[in-house]
C-alpha cells in the first residue's frame, strides 16, 4: 500500500475531468436525502457533463423533485434493482462520458469543489477507481463516528494488485456511496458483479488491479455519509458481507491473505470507549461484535442455510428473489 503525493495536475485539466464525466445517483423515496443532496450538486463551480437518476420507482416526492432541479430522471421497477446491475444500467445511460461518478442518496457531498477533488487523481492513467472520504452525521452516535474515522482516515492511499498479497481484501475496500471510476477500465472488467448482495465496488475493485489498474483513496474529496445500525442490523449486514465472500471468487481468495483488520478494530474501538470514560460501552462492542462474527459466519455457509432463513437474515432480502 502506497501513501504518496500525487502528480501535479493543473486547474484546466482537472476542470476538464468534470467536464467529461457524469454524476449517477440511486434513489428509492428519497425526498428527504434529496434536500441536502440537490443543493450540493447545484453549488458545484464546475458541472459535470450530465446528472443522472436511476429512480426504483419512488412513490413520494423524489421524482418530482429532481425534475425541478433540471437532472435527467431513469424509472426503473424496484424488482429490477440490483446494486451491481443498476449501476450497470448507468454504463450504458452515460455512454459519452468518461468517467462515472457514484452516489447513493444519503450521501451529501461536501463544498463546491468535490467532483475535482474525487477526479483529480484520474490524472494518472493507471488510476481506474477513486472513493471519498465519508463523515459521520452531525447526530451520528459514537459507534457510528468511530467507524467512520477509523475506515475513513485523513491520509491519501493508492494500491495496486501487489499490495492483496500484502494486506489482503483491506487493498480493494472502497464504497459505491461516494466513488468515480474510469469508464473504459470497468467496461473491460466486465462491470459490475450483478449476482451480489453487496459489495459490487469491492468486486469490481479486485478485478480493476488484477488488470493493472490502481485504486485510490482521496481524503480531500468528502461526504456526509454514514448509518446508525443496530446489534440486528449489524448482523444482518454482516450475513451480506459473508455471503459476498462466499460468493465471489476473487474476493475470497483475498480474503486468505488478511490484515487483522478487524480484531484490530475492536481495539482500537474499546480504547477509544475508555479514553472517553465510558467502560459500560465496552459491553456494548463486544455484544455488537458477537453479533458481526456471527452473522459473518452465517453468510460465509449461506448455501447450509435454508432460503427463507436467508432472507430473514439479509439486509438484502429482494436479493435471494432472484432467479
Amino acid at each position: 500500500m502506497h501513501f504518496e503525493t500525487m502528480p501535479v495536475a493543473s486547474p484546466n485539466e482537472v476542470a476538464d475531468l468534470g467536464l467529461r464525466s457524469s454524476i449517477i445517483v440511486l434513489t428509492l423515496n428519497a425526498q428527504e436525502h434529496l434536500k441536502a443532496l440537490l443543493p450540493a450538486l447545484a453549488a458545484l463551480k464546475q458541472a459535470p457533463r450530465e446528472v443522472v437518476f436511476i429512480d426504483s420507482a419512488s412513490n413520494d416526492l423524489t421524482p418530482q423533485m429532481i425534475e425541478a432541479a433540471g437532472h435527467r430522471l431513469v424509472t426503473i421497477q424496484r424488482s429490477e434493482f440490483g446494486h451491481g446491475k443498476t449501476r450497470n444500467l448507468a454504463l450504458q445511460l452515460c455512454a459519452g462520458s468518461e468517467f462515472l461518478v457514484y452516489l447513493t442518496q444519503d450521501a451529501c457531498p461536501q463544498g463546491d469543489d468535490w467532483l475535482q477533488r474525487l477526479l483529480k487523481p484520474f490524472t494518472d492513467p493507471q488510476v481506474a477507481l477513486v472513493y471519498g472520504q465519508q463523515l459521520p452525521r452531525r447526530e451520528a452516535t459514537d459507534t457510528e463516528r468511530f467507524a467512520r474515522e477509523f475506515n475513513y482516515p485523513d491520509r491519501h492511499e493508492r494500491t495496486t494488485q501487489a499490495d492483496i498479497a500484502r494486506i489482503g481484501i483491506k487493498a480493494v475496500f472502497c464504497s459505491n456511496s461516494f466513488a468515480a471510476y474510469r469508464r473504459d477500465a470497468l467496461e473491460a472488467v466486465g462491470g459490475f458483479p450483478t449476482q451480489l448482495p453487496l459489495g459490487e465496488d469491492m468486486a469490481a475493485a479486485i478485478r480493476l488491479l488484477g488488470k493493472g489498474y490502481a485504486r485510490v483513496y482521496e481524503p480531500a474529496a468528502r461526504a456526509v455519509h454514514s448509518h446508525d445500525y443496530s446489534i440486528s442490523q449489524e448482523f444482518k449486514r454482516y450475513f451480506d458481507i459473508g455471503t459476498l465472500i462466499a460468493m465471489d471468487s476473487e474476493l475470497s481468495k483475498a480474503r486468505l491473505s488478511t490484515s487483522g483488520e478487524g480484531l484490530r478494530f475492536v481495539k482500537v474501538e474499546i480504547q477509544a470507549a475508555l479514553k472517553r470514560g465510558q467502560p459500560l460501552a465496552v459491553f456494548s462492542i463486544l455484544l455488537r461484535t458477537a453479533g458481526k462474527y456471527l452473522g459473518y459466519w452465517l453468510g460465509e455457509r449461506y448455501h447450509l442455510v435454508p432460503l427463507a432463513w436467508r432472507r430473514r437474515m439479509s439486509m438484502h432480502s429482494l436479493f435471494w428473489n432472484q432467479p
